[in-house]
């Protein structure tokens, strides 16, 4: 990943792909919902290993781990960083998250939301 795209925070589109007979969610947690990603290794976390973290700005009724995925990355907000406290990191994650949505406001950007990556 990082030999293809800089380590940081982006931002974009996500949607649950809810096709699990076990497990259903709601319809309003299945729509293509805007989202903040981090690319690297969480310094702050002292994290080795290269990952990709998506956090969907949205409340979901239920839990969705196992089911699919589908992302679309628009825009790049920063590098990544260390922080001195879990504070000073949540406040730049809030920070992160009014930049993406501020960007996903656009109607360049609100467009992607209906891409037919999005189907199901």
């Amino acid at each position: 990943m990082a030999s293809v795209a800089q380590t940081g925070v982006y931002y974009g589109y996500a949607q649950i792909i809810s096709n699990s007979a076990e497990t259903t969610l709601p319809p309003e947690d299945t729509i293509v919902l805007p989202m903040v990603m981090s690319l690297g290794r969480n310094p702050f976390y002292k994290n080795e290993r290269l990952s990709a973290e998506i956090h969907v700005m949205h409340e979901f009724q239920s839990d969705f781990y196992g089911l699919e995925m589908r992302a679309v990355v628009l825009g790049y907000i920063r590098p990544e960083a260390d922080y001195p406290s879990r504070e000073a990191l949540i406040d730049d994650i809030n920070t992160d998250k009014r930049v993406a949505l501020n960007s996903l406001d656009r109607p360049g950007y609100r467009a992607f939301a209906n891409h037919e990556h999005f189907q199901h």
